[in-house]
C-alpha cells in the first residue's frame, strides 16, 4: 500500500509577499501580519520590521504589532470569530489571553470591557489607569508594541485606529462586579458611570502602588534595548528632552526613599 502523494506547499516569493501586504494595508491587519511573519522567517536575512515597513508603506511599530498578533494568535483566531483584531492586539501580552477572549465572545464585549473585566479579576482599582496600558511587551521580545501618544491613545493600525482609540478612552469607574440583575450598575459596559452617591475612590495603598510601579519600571527597562539605544539620538530634541526630564524626576523621587 502506497501513501497518497501530498501536494507540495508553494511558498510565495518575496515580491509576492510584499505585494500582498501592500494591497492588504487598508483591508486586513491579519494579512499584513502573516506576510510580515513569513517575510521575516524566509527572506529577512538580517533585515528588520523597519525594512519591511518601508517596503509596504507602514511604520515599523505597525508592522511589529501585526506580525506579533498573527504569530501569537493565528492558530486560535477561528475559535473567536466575532472578535475584532483589536481584541487580539490588546491581549497579545496576556498570560490569560485565551480565558479573556472566551469571556469577550460569550458576553459580546468590546475591547475596553474585556480589559476592565480582566483588571477587576486581578483586583485592580478600575478608577485608576492601569500601568499595563503604558507599554505592551511580548515576553519573548523586548520591543514596544504600542506607545500611547500624548493624547493617551495608542496607534493600533489603519482601519481600526479610530475604533481602538474609542475603546481606550472608555471610562470605567467604581467597584467592579458582575451581575445578572436588570438595571443594576455594572462597570464592564461602555458608558458606565459611578453609582449614585458613591464616594471618590480612596488612594491605593503604598504596597499596591509599589507593585504597579515595579511592574511598569521592569517593562520600561526591557523596552530600552539595543535598537532603542541606537535610534534614540535620532529622535527630535523635544522628545529627548522630555524623556530626560522624566528620568531626572524619577531619580529625584527615588532619592527621597530611605
Amino acid at each position: 500500500m502506497t501513501d497518497t502523494p501530498q501536494p507540495l506547499e508553494v511558498q510565495e516569493t518575496e515580491e509576492q509577499l510584499i505585494t500582498t501586504a501592500q494591497e492588504a494595508v487598508f483591508q486586513s491587519n491579519w494579512i499584513v501580519g502573516e506576510c510580515a511573519a513569513k517575510w521575516t522567517e524566509r527572506y529577512a536575512r538580517g533585515r528588520t520590521d523597519a525594512d519591511f515597513a518601508n517596503l509596504v508603506g507602514l511604520s515599523p511599530d505597525q508592522v511589529y504589532q501585526r506580525r506579533r498578533v498573527w504569530e501569537t494568535f493565528h492558530t486560535l483566531r477561528d475559535d473567536f470569530p466575532p472578535l475584532k483584531w483589536s481584541h487580539f492586539y490588546c491581549a497579545v501580552t496576556w498570560d490569560d489571553a485565551r480565558e479573556c477572549l472566551d469571556w469577550a465572545v460569550e458576553t459580546h464585549s468590546t475591547v475596553a470591557e474585556m480589559r476592565a473585566w480582566r483588571r477587576a479579576r486581578r483586583g485592580e482599582d478600575l478608577s485608576l489607569e492601569s500601568f499595563d496600558d503604558v507599554l505592551q511587551l511580548h515576553p519573548a521580545a523586548a520591543h514596544v508594541v504600542a506607545v500611547p501618544s500624548e493624547g493617551g491613545s495608542a496607534e493600533a493600525g489603519v482601519g481600526e485606529a479610530s475604533e481602538w482609540a474609542g475603546e481606550r478612552q472608555a471610562t470605567v469607574v467604581g467597584q467592579a462586579r458582575e451581575t445578572g440583575q436588570e438595571g443594576e450598575y455594572t462597570p464592564f459596559k461602555t458608558g458606565a458611570t459611578a453609582a449614585s452617591g458613591k464616594a471618590p475612590a480612596e488612594r491605593p495603598s503604598t504596597e499596591q502602588l509599589a507593585r504597579k510601579m515595579t511592574s511598569a519600571l521592569e517593562k520600561f527597562a526591557q523596552a530600552i534595548d539595543r535598537q532603542f539605544v541606537k535610534e534614540f539620538p535620532e529622535l527630535p530634541e523635544k522628545i529627548q528632552a522630555r524623556f530626560q526630564r522624566a528620568v531626572d524626576d524619577l531619580n529625584a523621587a527615588l532619592a527621597k526613599l530611605p
